[in-house]
């Protein structure tokens, strides 16, 4: 019996989950990781807005490989249920590319007007992964179910 498709599960997890735990190598060859509010495409990309300056942005300029993890808070471990990926980021510099995310974005993230500055001179960044572990405690201790999406 063969495993069920896992992608419609992913994708839902993608939309109904806010942040993306990233992953990124810092000048020093040590680890860093940092909490971004990220949306998603039907190919499993992850694009969040930052500033080019701070430590991951950084980074990711220096390193693209980069891996991420999204999950909610929980306090049984039968509950544990989670996305990890791997794969690059880079900056998106198509202009029209970002117009459509950014309209994705604001739609799933209620911000304030007060963000509105911050928005329009924040850098669009994108993980193309190209590997992804769904994790589910519910099905089963340990049930993971992995994609490798450079097969596609």
């Amino acid at each position: 019996m063969s495993e069920p498709d896992i992608r419609p599960v992913i994708q839902q997890f993608l939309e109904t989950h806010s942040t993306l735990a990233l992953s990124t190598i810092n000048a020093a060859s040590q680890p860093e990781t940092a909490p971004v509010f990220y949306v998603s495409d039907d190919r499993f990309n992850l694009y969040w807005l930052s500033a080019t300056h701070v430590s991951h942005s950084v980074n990711i300029a220096a390193h693209p490989q980069t891996s991420g993890c999204i999950y909610p808070t929980i306090w049984e471990w039968q509950e544990i249920v989670g996305l990890q990926v791997r794969g690059k980021a880079s900056v998106v510099s198509d202009e029209r590319v970002r117009e459509q995310i950014l309209l994705i974005y604001l739609r799933k993230f209620q911000l304030p007007p007060s963000f509105d500055a911050a928005i329009a001179t924040s850098t669009l960044y994108v993980l193309r992964p190209s590997w992804l572990r769904w994790v589910n405690n519910s099905v089963k201790f340990g049930y993971k179910a992995e994609l490798d999406l450079t097969q596609i």
